[in-house]
């Protein structure tokens, strides 16, 4: 009696489980002029090949124009393969606040001239790892364009490449 299964029966790590908090670590040592954190919060549908993320990243760099000071993604993550695991592709929109600076010669002190959001939209890929433990880690890369403001408001896209993010499912 051989019988051969065409497919080998395959444990979900994220059953009983309905989201996730991740942490970047390398994102705090690469902004280490002043305070900076990254950082997600996910939801793991039950019974979809999805995953809903919401990261966050804030920067406290003084004197920096063009660069986002607090910005919040809303993702859209779906997994290429039969279950949630791997790789996937994803998109999103995106809430960015700036703040633009200028030099004041009185002072001898950066004066703030400008504050102001964009809303964005973006695509990527990425991946995931989960473990039975309930520990996670992956990878994303994602692109995309502010829809608000203008040029003149800083850059009018985005780029976010997140490397050794790690998490745990709750």
């Amino acid at each position: 009696r051989d019988i051969l299964l065409d497919e080998v029966k395959y444990e979900d790590p994220l059953i009983g489980k309905k989201g996730g908090i991740e942490i970047n670590p390398l994102y705090t040592l690469i902004y280490d002029e002043e305070f900076s954190f990254s950082g997600s919060i996910s939801f793991f549908p039950k019974g979809q090949n999805i995953e809903i993320a919401i990261p966050m990243a804030l920067k406290q760099m003084e004197y920096n124009d063009n660069q986002a000071r607090f910005r919040v993604d809303l993702l859209y993550r779906y997994f290429l393969g039969k279950h949630r695991k791997g790789r996937y592709i994803m998109w999103g929109l995106r809430h960015a606040t700036f703040k633009d600076y200028d030099y004041d010669y009185w002072d001898d002190d950066y004066q703030i001239i400008d504050e102001y959001s964009r809303i964005g939209i973006s695509f990527g890929v990425g991946s995931r790892t989960f473990s039975k433990s309930g520990i996670y880690w992956g990878w994303s890369f994602y692109a995309g364009k502010y829809l608000t403001g203008t040029d003149d408001d800083g850059p009018s896209g985005f780029m976010n490449f997140e490397f050794l993010k790690f998490g745990m499912t709750f």
